[in-house]
């Protein structure tokens, strides 16, 4: 039969629960004896753990009451453990350290979950706050994760709700799919309201610099600023804004806009995806101003960023964005893209 297996399912239908079941009857059956759950980022391991612990599976008992865990913060081999939760970051190191045993037989099963995910430029922090600097491209990313899972003679199941090239590449075409669409007509999911699309002068025309005109250079690396002369007419279009080149005009009109959509003493909550860090910043507070000019103050935790860069853990603002009343907006990069329940 197969080794390489990829299951398909909108966002929202259950795949963390179908996982835990899976996993279940799997190890009830004696099908495998070890089992690595794999996640790109802690918040995702965090959440699978929590649901390991708190969703009832048989006759009230929880997994976690039946079989061994090992949660994030255990790395180490261990012949009794039947699952292990683990970032794919976390277990390449693993294998790159000489003084750890790492048996290709140690797991008879890997599930990947959110395996369509790749490299982005917001990586997250370690649980010592260093940067993950692993993973430099797409290619590196792939490369390696393609490495933990070869490392191991064991039958791949991957989850995912956007199949990407690079996952069919690895677990072949979906054996069961069950997409958005069809879970909507099964009343499972709520429809999204039709988009509505910001347009902006600055957006339409793009940014140019004439031949010899003055152009101000940053280098984030040290945030130094630089004057340079244009060697030649250069021309940036809408997609590289905040990335070639920070519009704060364009990031002002369009948190302008957002302002008018988006009341902040309305119930609901709202995701705002930026293209970096940096942009995020920005971002925070053109729509803390905005938010002031159109409904008066409006209080410092309205809006904030949760990124793998921000000043407090990450995981706890995550926690306090889906539990308390502030904040009303999450600013972010790829920490809340896929996978985090919110």
């Amino acid at each position: 039969g197969r080794r390489d297996i990829l299951l398909h399912m909108a966002t929202g239908t259950g795949k963390t629960r179908t996982c835990i079941g899976l996993i279940y009857r799997l190890l009830q059956a004696g099908r495998f004896k070890r089992v690595l759950f794999v996640v790109d980022r802690r918040s995702l391991g965090i959440q699978a753990q929590q649901a390991f612990e708190t969703l009832p599976l048989v006759q009230q008992q929880h997994f976690t009451d039946i079989y061994d865990l090992k949660d994030l913060g255990d790395l180490a081999p261990d012949r009794d453990t039947r699952l292990q939760i683990a970032t794919i970051q976390a277990m390449s190191r693993r294998l790159d350290n000489d003084e750890v045993s790492t048996p290709v037989d140690h797991y008879d099963c890997i599930i990947v979950d959110e395996c369509h995910r790749g490299y982005s430029l917001d990586r997250e922090v370690d649980r010592d706050g260093d940067p993950l600097a692993d993973f430099r491209s797409l290619d590196e990313y792939v490369s390696k994760y393609r490495r933990v899972l070869d490392h191991f003679d064991a039958v791949k199941i991957g989850l995912t709700a956007t199949p990407a090239a690079h996952t069919t590449k690895i677990f072949g075409e979906p054996v069961s799919s069950y997409g958005y669409r069809q879970a909507v007509i099964d009343g499972w999911l709520i429809d999204h309201e039709p988009p509505i699309e910001i347009r902006t002068a600055l957006g339409e025309s793009g940014v140019e610099w004439a031949k010899g005109e003055e152009i101000t250079i940053l280098r984030p690396r040290d945030g130094s600023i630089d004057l340079i002369h244009a060697p030649d007419e250069i021309q940036i279009d809408i997609d590289d804004f905040n990335k070639r080149v920070i519009v704060p005009a364009y990031n002002r009109a369009v948190c302008a806009e957002l302002a008018k959509h988006i009341d902040p003493s309305a119930p609901g909550k709202t995701l705002v995806f930026c293209v970096n860090d940096r942009h995020a910043d920005d971002v925070v507070g053109e729509l803390q101003r905005a938010f002031a000019a159109r409904y008066g103050a409006c209080g410092h935790d309205v809006v904030i960023k949760i990124t793998g860069k921000s000043d407090n853990d990450p995981e706890q603002l995550i926690r306090h964005f889906k539990n308390e009343t502030n904040p009303r907006v999450a600013v972010t990069v790829d920490l809340l893209t896929t996978g985090i329940d919110v």
